[in-house]
């Protein structure tokens, strides 16, 4: 295993905050606060909150765990150690079949911004000459790894942020408070619906914590990370709504809502900056999620669930080079054959899935360090009892409201993931001589 801790590539608590950044503030932040305004009308910014809350929970199990190891693997590592090879496998597989299909839509939202900027619409040919250099150069900073990966994903947060926390301080004291007061009654169907796009959102804070084998002081810098990164996106997630309701007319029509809140204050110039910023954004998320992505494929073939050629390191480098050739060539080929549309509605389902597994696990552990049975945690969440209340009722809740389509796909995926596990075991257990 790859000591991160001695590596002078290492990076530490402000890098792991970026890639979490990085994730929450992507194609979700720019493209859907339109949906949440005609979802929701005014409610959006305080569902936002709420969901908020109970990603803080989420993000408070992932860092008492998280705290526990030093290794590659973030929650496939924490229930497979809680709960066996089996279902660490098994949530290992859904949550990267979720984060491929995830960042295939940040490439798909990436051709969608530039649509929209430039007033045409790229055809396939168009499409690839963007998707197939970008996720080159991106793939390649992946393998490099350590600093210059860190310089990249922190530079990216830093541009990304900057411009929408100028915007949100400049335009909250200038708006009309009557237009965040809720006109109508919200349904439960409205709530539900916005509370997924919120959780959707907000997913992907905790990639921060898959590549944690490359960190300085894992066990440290994690657990601060996650808090930091996840805070850090309720703040804006919250603010920048507020002033797209604010600011925006007719905002269920906007089809770059925040650009539109921007060049109301700082007129073209200001719309054009956010639009930068938010195809800026999508690469960053790009980055970030690429990163864990590969780092997630790497753990599983780590702890042989899957052929160890998957986990193959850059003699140079240290990283998985062929983990990251494989995640760049699925990613690029969902985004040209457009077939992660079929399959986009597995991404919110999986990572509540995802979620509800880690704060089980964190319970199960506490238990097993004990008895000595597992590693100690060098982070203990506060109020453990709400927190995991909070976190099992509100998993809970959304996925009580997915429609069949979607529980069926992700039954699918588990019966995929089972198979795959089958397939690797079986030849080990064959090739063991039989006890006489």
């Amino acid at each position: 295993m790859l000591q991160a801790a001695s590596s002078p590539r290492a990076m530490g608590v402000a890098t792991l905050a970026a890639v979490g950044v990085n994730s929450i503030i992507g194609a979700g932040f720019y493209l859907l606060p339109a949906q949440y305004f005609a979802t929701a009308g005014a409610w959006a910014p305080i569902i936002l909150l709420v969901v908020g809350v109970l990603m803080f929970a989420i993000a408070l199990c992932f860092a008492e765990v998280g705290s526990r190891f030093r290794e590659n693997g973030g929650a496939y590592l924490y229930v497979r150690s809680a709960f066996g090879p089996l279902a660490g496998f098994e949530i290992g597989w859904v949550l990267y079949v979720s984060r491929v299909i995830s960042t295939a839509s940040m490439f798909a939202a990436l051709v969608m911004l530039l649509e929209v900027t430039t007033g045409r619409s790229l055809d396939v040919v168009a499409t690839a000459a963007v998707v197939v250099p970008m996720a080159t150069v991106i793939a390649a900073f992946s393998v490099v790894g350590g600093r210059t990966n860190a310089g990249l994903l922190t530079t990216l947060a830093i541009v990304k942020v900057a411009p929408v926390v100028l915007l949100i301080v400049v335009a909250l004291p200038a708006l009309d408070p009557v237009a965040l007061v809720p006109a109508q009654p919200l349904t439960w169907h409205a709530v539900a619906a916005a509370a997924a796009m919120g959780m959707f959102s907000y997913a992907g804070f905790e990639n921060l914590a898959i590549p944690a084998g490359e960190a300085r002081d894992p066990q440290r810098d994690v657990p601060r990370a996650l808090v930091t990164s996840l805070a850090a996106g309720v703040v804006l997630l919250v603010g920048a709504n507020a002033v797209a309701i604010g600011l925006v007319p007719d905002l269920a029509l906007s089809r770059l809502a925040l650009g539109d809140a921007a060049g109301a204050v700082f007129g073209p110039t200001g719309w054009w900056a956010i639009a930068a910023t938010a195809i800026l954004a999508v690469v960053g998320s790009n980055a970030g999620a690429l990163l864990a992505n590969s780092r997630l494929l790497q753990s599983l073939a780590d702890q042989g669930d899957i052929g160890a050629w998957f986990g193959r390191r850059s003699a140079r480098y240290g990283t998985p080079v062929v983990a990251i050739a494989v995640s760049t060539v699925l990613v690029v080929a969902l985004t040209l054959t457009g077939t992660f549309q079929s399959l986009v509605v597995l991404a919110v389902g999986t990572r509540v899935l995802v979620y509800l597994s880690v704060a089980l696990a964190s319970i199960r552990l506490r238990r097993a360090e004990r008895t000595g049975a597992a590693p100690a945690a060098t982070y203990r969440m506060p109020a453990a009892p709400l927190v995991l209340a909070i976190v099992v009722l509100g998993c809970a809740g959304i996925l009580a409201q997915m429609t069949l389509p979607q529980a069926v796909a992700i039954g699918a995926s588990l019966v995929v993931g089972l198979v795959l596990f089958g397939a690797q075991r079986l030849p080990r257990r064959a090739s063991q001589p039989t006890p006489p």
